[in-house]
């Protein structure tokens, strides 16, 4: 499984460095702006959270807070989490529109679970916009199972909940497998 640069095809995925704060935040004011699945209220809040300030203040306390995909040097796809008591909180995953359909959402999801054990974690998880099509596909890909429906929850938006365990041995346990216990490699 991949941990470190994560290179495939034309494009490598890797931590963020705090100098690049600013590129990561510019990219997610890109593709948040964009997205038809949040209503204004939430994009407004969104990108104000992620500001460059914030973005460098999170890889300050979490090295592999913020992973970025790389295309001839510019960044075309990020994951943003944050990992709190075993568990990882996958907050954002997004690819740049002209970028999409590559793999490279599911190369940064990929590397975030490579990532989780020597962060402590034990589970990764997630929500997604119920109306998210492709995120479901992509967190599918990754072995995470849908756990839940939120209703008229976040900014009064539909979302599910998604889980991911992560085995103790540091490979990835399948969806719904208990932490230790590792299925087929996907």
């Amino acid at each position: 499984m991949p941990i470190g640069d994560c290179r495939l095809a034309d494009f490598f995925v890797s931590t963020a460095r705090r100098d690049e704060a600013t590129v990561v935040a510019d990219l997610f004011r890109q593709v948040v702006s964009g997205c038809a699945y949040y209503n204004d209220w939430a994009r407004g809040l969104e990108i104000a959270k992620h500001s460059a300030e914030n973005l460098s203040a999170l890889i300050d306390d979490d090295p592999d807070a913020i992973l970025l995909a790389r295309s001839d040097g510019d960044p075309v796809g990020f994951c943003i989490s944050d990992c709190d008591s075993g568990l990882v909180w996958l907050s954002w995953m997004g690819v740049s529109p002209a970028r999409r359909k590559h793999g490279i959402a599911t190369a940064l999801v990929t590397e975030l679970i490579a990532r989780a054990p020597r962060r402590g974690a034990h589970k990764i998880w997630c929500d997604s916009r119920m109306s998210n099509v492709e995120s479901a596909k992509v967190l599918g890909r990754c072995g995470f199972r849908r756990i839940c429906e939120l209703r008229n929850h976040w900014c009064k938006q539909d979302f599910y909940l998604w889980e991911r365990p992560i085995s103790h041995d540091g490979r990835a346990s399948p969806a719904g497998a208990s932490p230790g216990q590792v299925g087929p490699s996907e």
